[in-house]
Parts: C-alpha cells; sequence; structure tokens
C-alpha cells in the first residue's frame, strides 16, 4: 500500500520489537544524527522499557520513534515517578501531527492515574530544540525555566537523577551531560536553529544554558507532570488534529438540485 501521510503511533514494550523494526529504527536514527554507531544504539534500546513507534497510516511502515523508561527514583528519602524520553525520531514529512504527543500523554495520565500518591517528572536531555519546545510549552512547571530561576528543590532532583544515569558526564556546575568533543548530535540539516527560532524566547534561554549545544552537549531537564497539565495538552492535541483533518478533508461538490416546489 502506498503512504497515507498520517502518522500512527502505537506503544511497544523494547522486548516486543521485532528485528525488522530494530532495523528500520537504526536507519532512521543514523539518517539524522551523525557520530553514532549500532551498538550504541542499541545498547541505549536496552535501558529502555517502552517504545513510541510511529507509522504511515496506509504503508505501515516505520517512519519514527521514542524511546523511553519509566520508573522510580529516590531522592531525600522519597520514591520519585520518572519518565525518561530517550532517542526521538520522526520523518520530517509528519511533523506538525499530534499523534505522538497523544501518546505518550495518556501514558503519563495512567502512570498517574496507577500512581496518585506519587509525584511524576518528565526527566529530558537534549542539544536540539523541538523536543525542548514541546517540553516548555506544555508542561507549566519545568525547570529550568526561561523567566525563573530553579528552586533548590528542583535543582536537586535535576543532579541527583543526572548523577545515577551519567556519573562520568554529568557537569553538575554546568546542567548538562557532555561526553566528549565527539558525541551523537543532530545533521546540520535537521531541524537548524536559524534566525527566527533563535528569536523565541525559549530557544534563546536554551543557547545561553547550553552554549555547547551544536556540539551535543545535552541540558538536562525536569518538568512536573500532573493530571491537570496532561488533560489540558490532551485537550489542546485533539483540537490541532480536528483543525488538520478539517483543512485535509475532501471539499464536497455540489451539485445543482431540480426545482421541485412547482410539482
Amino acid at each position: 500500500m502506498k503512504r497515507s501521510g498520517r502518522l500512527i503511533v502505537q506503544s511497544v514494550q523494547v522486548t516486543k520489537l521485532t528485528a525488522g523494526t530494530i532495523d528500520t529504527m537504526w536507519d532512521l536514527y543514523s539518517d539524522y544524527y551523525a557520530n553514532v554507531t549500532r551498538a550504541d544504539f542499541e545498547r541505549d534500546l536496552a535501558e529502555k522499557n517502552i517504545v513510541f513507534v510511529g507509522r504511515d497510516g496506509g504503508s505501515d511502515e516505520v517512519v519514527g520513534f521514542s524511546t523511553a523508561l519509566f520508573y522510580m527514583h529516590r531522592f531525600r528519602g522519597r520514591k520519585v515517578g520518572v519518565y525518561f524520553s530517550g532517542d526521538t525520531i520522526i520523518h520530517p514529512s509528519y511533523w506538525g501531527q499530534v499523534a505522538l504527543h497523544r501518546t505518550v500523554l495518556l501514558h503519563l495520565l495512567r502512570w498517574r492515574l496507577r500512581h496518585p500518591s506519587k509525584p511524576l517528572y518528565w526527566y529530558l536531555i537534549c542539544s536540539g530544540y523541538r523536543t525542548y519546545l514541546t517540553l516548555v510549552r506544555n508542561f507549566p512547571h519545568h525547570w529550568p525555566h526561561h523567566q525563573r530561576a530553579t528552586p533548590e528543590w528542583e535543582t536537586g532532583l535535576i543532579d541527583s537523577i543526572s548523577r545515577a544515569r551519567y556519573p562520568n558526564t554529568w557537569q553538575s556546575d554546568l546542567g548538562v551531560i557532555s561526553l566528549a568533543d565527539v558525541q551523537p548530535i543532530l545533521k546540520p540539516s535537521v531541524a537548524p536553529f536559524t534566525p527566527a527560532i533563535l528569536e523565541l524566547p525559549e530557544v534563546k534561554f536554551f543557547v545561553q544554558a547550553n552554549p555547547g549545544h551544536l556540539r551535543g552537549d545535552e541540558l538536562a531537564m525536569i518538568a512536573k507532570v500532573d493530571i491537570a497539565a496532561v488533560r489540558q495538552v490532551l485537550g489542546r492535541t485533539r483540537r490541532r488534529r480536528h483543525r488538520r483533518h478539517r483543512r485535509h478533508r475532501p471539499a464536497v461538490r455540489r451539485t445543482s438540485q431540480p426545482d421541485l416546489s412547482a410539482s
């Protein structure tokens, strides 16, 4: 079947991925990232427990994915839920669609409903601006924030998670993970920092907070995931999806009808 251009996303346990799907995921990843190896890709994938797999609604071919790990982290004597989003690649032909956001949000909502007494934080490390903007524009309680200082507790949580996950590369004084001079990085043609993008207040802050982003340094961030915020974002994604459907709906051709009033 040929491509429909419509993105469909399903969550799949990492252990349930087929070899063919993993091959396609690697092809996508290596197409858009430089300084990557298949061994590192598979090692990172094995550390996750869920993959949100994006497929074309017509051809069923894999056109994107986002890896994720849900787990509990102990901080200052308290268990905190962590949603750690890993590698995320969507073919540019499908940018602007909300299927991935919606599927992830539903998982976040289910987790919160299953663990009502546990706080949940989205932990993100990023060197590019697209996923960064997804977090900061949808979850108001996020840190670091471009308009206000990070409170002491949240600073400590970012440090604790980052130190546990990246003990050798976490630079707590800078708030970034820096592997070395040669590290995975988006290729220059993918989501470049254009003058218009650099004018966005959030992106201006991102560039200042992570001056090594062009060499692949990743800014560590958290966002508080509460039910009200998730429902609000789900509402926005629903409205965006409806608007998109209306734009792509075939126009109804009107035909003249015979006047039967005189019959």
